[in-house]
């Protein structure tokens, strides 16, 4: 062979080798951060917790990476007296991501699963994020019901901890697992309990021999709406960050007014919300 033909040879085959090793979607070794990363995107803060009710109305206390359930969106604001609203303008939106022996950030925000016994470190877990969906409630219809109809019991919790107010959805998701090495394994109804434990109601099926669909929307960002008595039920302060483990509360307000003396009288009260947020 030419010398120089032997020498393009190399030179090809050492870039397609290259060119395969940098397609190859690397294993994110922090779920937290790349669910953020995410979500950030969009002005939101990532579930790190499993919720079994996470979308708008629910009510919330405690820190982003230790979320406390104070009441389910039924309780305070019902769908049947506040509408959600729907923001389907990233329906085509797709995402990648790949865990080495577990679920990453898929089990955080609803709970739709978890890990079988069967998934370990010799597993390679792909996950693909289909669509995704913002729901909202419109501010004008949350001070309607506050001033209108919401109990009172509601407005006292209300002064001390946040709200859900937008909620961010990824429309369906499709996982793979693979023996490390790349060997795909073979899903069937038979075995996917081993590596994934669907809870009831969840709607999924195996799409091919290695692939499982999720077609249940599945909360996993939020933004948490403030509701003090002073505000009388204007949302005037929202959390769309969360900074060392604690809410960023950030004034929306385009004129915001000079504090008056009952305002830094109230801005002394601490109540728990206060102690794991950050007013700006």
């Amino acid at each position: 062979m030419n010398p120089t033909k032997k020498s393009i040879s190399l030179v090809c085959s050492a870039f397609t080798l290259l060119a395969m090793q940098s397609c190859k979607k690397p294993i994110t070794d922090d779920p937290i951060s790349a669910l953020n990363g995410l979500v950030g995107e969009y002005g939101f803060i990532g579930y790190e917790n499993p919720l079994e009710s996470s979308g708008t109305g629910t009510m919330l206390a405690g820190r982003p990476n230790a979320l406390a359930y104070i009441a389910p969106s039924e309780s305070c604001f019902s769908q049947d007296d506040i509408q959600r609203n729907f923001d389907r303008q990233h329906f085509n939106r797709t995402y990648n991501y790949s865990f080495q022996g577990n679920l990453g950030f898929t089990v955080f925000g609803t709970s739709l699963f978890s890990a079988g016994l069967g998934l370990n470190d010799a597993h390679t877990v792909n996950i693909e994020l289909n669509g995704i969906t913002i729901e909202y409630l419109s501010s004008i219809d949350v001070t309607d019901w506050y001033q209108e109809g919401m109990r009172q019991t509601c407005k006292d919790y209300l002064d001390d901890v946040g709200f859900v107010i937008q909620a961010l959805i990824t429309d369906s998701m499709k996982i793979n697992i693979q023996q490390i090495g790349g060997t795909n394994i073979g899903l069937n109804s038979d075995n996917i309990a081993n590596f994934i434990e669907f809870e009831a109601g969840v709607d999924w099926r195996i799409v091919d021999e290695y692939t499982v669909e999720i077609s249940t929307p599945k909360y996993i960002g939020y933004q948490l709406g403030r509701l003090k008595l002073e505000d009388e039920g204007r949302v005037l302060y929202r959390a769309m960050t969360a900074d060392e483990d604690r809410f960023v509360f950030e004034p929306i307000s385009l004129f915001p007014d000079t504090p008056t003396d009952s305002d830094q009288q109230s801005e002394k009260t601490v109540s728990e919300l206060d102690d794991n947020a950050i007013f700006l």
